[in-house]
């Protein structure tokens, strides 16, 4: 994927977090629950009051037998989506507490977590410029001493790309709580930088810092941030 297809795309630094991502999912899906249940209450409610409504001895009337199936198997159907969405729930709520848990050793021993956001640069393709991208760690391979990223974009296909990289083509993005302690670049500092609104990196040069000018003016390239 070319640089310019790629930066025609939204992807905030937020957006494409791995925890962010999956606990929107989460709030969705306990939403969509949440649906689900009213409805499943609405159809008991209307079950219990069409029973009420029947004499045993006489026998059940074809309309509301009719209708009690009708009930019964719009149930049925509830029930098994509640069932899928509530497993659905507990499977990313276990993936997000593995990465919550990774997240606290993500430089442990020099060697990135999985979820880790990194800056990854592309292997060199064919007619085709190398680029940095936004990624996220997967693994770390100690026999081929190379981490396994997935790039946060998907391709014309729909599918998310991977690639092993050396580990001096991988570099983490601070969190922003560990950015606010960082220092500053000195100006002449080179840099990567991210266009904004996008997944793309590309070489810079800091100008002066955020200190004595305003972030407008930090690169020779308007309207481009630092990570």
């Amino acid at each position: 994927m070319d640089r310019k297809s790629r930066t025609s795309r939204s992807a905030t630094l937020e957006e494409t977090n791995e925890e962010v991502s999956l606990w929107k999912q989460i709030c969705n899906s306990l939403s969509k629950l949440e649906n689900v249940q009213e409805n499943i209450t609405t159809i008991v409610t209307s079950i219990n009051h069409l029973h009420t409504t029947v004499n045993t001895e006489d026998g059940v009337p074809p309309r509301i037998g009719d209708k009690l199936t009708e009930y019964y198997k719009g149930g049925i159907d509830l029930t098994q989506h509640e069932a899928k969405t509530i497993n659905d729930i507990i499977e990313k709520l276990s993936v997000l507490i593995a990465l919550r848990d990774a997240s606290e050793y993500s430089y442990g021993n020099g060697v990135l977590a999985f979820g880790t956001s990194v800056a990854a640069k592309q292997p060199k393709q064919k007619d085709k410029n190398e680029e940095w991208i936004l990624a996220v760690v997967l693994n770390y391979n100690n026999e081929k001493n190379k981490y396994e990223v997935e790039d946060v974009d998907q391709d014309e296909f729909g599918q998310k790309q991977r690639y092993l990289l050396q580990p001096r083509n991988v570099i983490p993005i601070p969190s922003a709580e560990e950015a606010k302690s960082m220092l500053e670049f000195n100006s002449g500092q080179d840099v990567l930088a991210l266009y904004p609104g996008t997944t793309c990196f590309y070489r810079a040069k800091v100008i002066a810092s955020p200190s004595k000018v305003s972030r407008d003016a930090l690169f020779e390239h308007h309207g481009l941030t630092v990570i």
